[in-house]
């Protein structure tokens, strides 16, 4: 039996990005889930972002846009007018969501790209655009 070399593959600073981002989430929910005696706090996560989006997802306006995906890992609904999205660590509540609902399991993506569009029918727009050379990115 032979073996073939596997190719060797490179992350872009996005994807790397996205994966310290989703292991951050899942150490947090697991810190959460202990802090609470074993119970499941419900509060959405961001689970994956892309930053200088060149080639994918499109806005409604056909535009690139930087994108957040925004999951709820429970199984209640969650309403997330209660939550915002932060590019500023000093600006907690710089992007407050409408008034939508994130069924169980469900994801949402949050357009980051500065058009502030906040009606709950259709796409959602940050009032900020995303850094693709790094920032601070929260969902509180």
């Amino acid at each position: 039996m032979s073996s073939v070399p596997h190719p060797r593959r490179t992350l872009s600073p996005g994807a790397f990005l996205a994966i310290i981002a989703g292991a951050i989430g899942a150490l947090v929910l697991a810190h959460l889930f202990k802090a609470r005696g074993g119970r499941q706090s419900a509060h959405p996560v961001i689970s994956e972002f892309q930053a200088a989006n060149a080639v994918g997802v499109r806005d409604e306006d056909g535009e690139t846009a930087d994108w957040i995906e925004v999951w709820n890992p429970f199984s209640e609904t969650l309403a997330l007018e209660r939550w915002a999205l932060t590019d500023d660590f000093r600006a907690l509540q710089k992007w407050r969501f409408p008034a939508v609902q994130l069924g169980p399991g469900e994801f949402l993506v949050v357009f980051a790209t500065g058009k502030n569009r906040t009606n709950p029918a259709a796409a959602l727009h940050t009032n900020f655009r995303l850094d693709p050379s790094g920032e601070y990115l929260a969902l509180v």
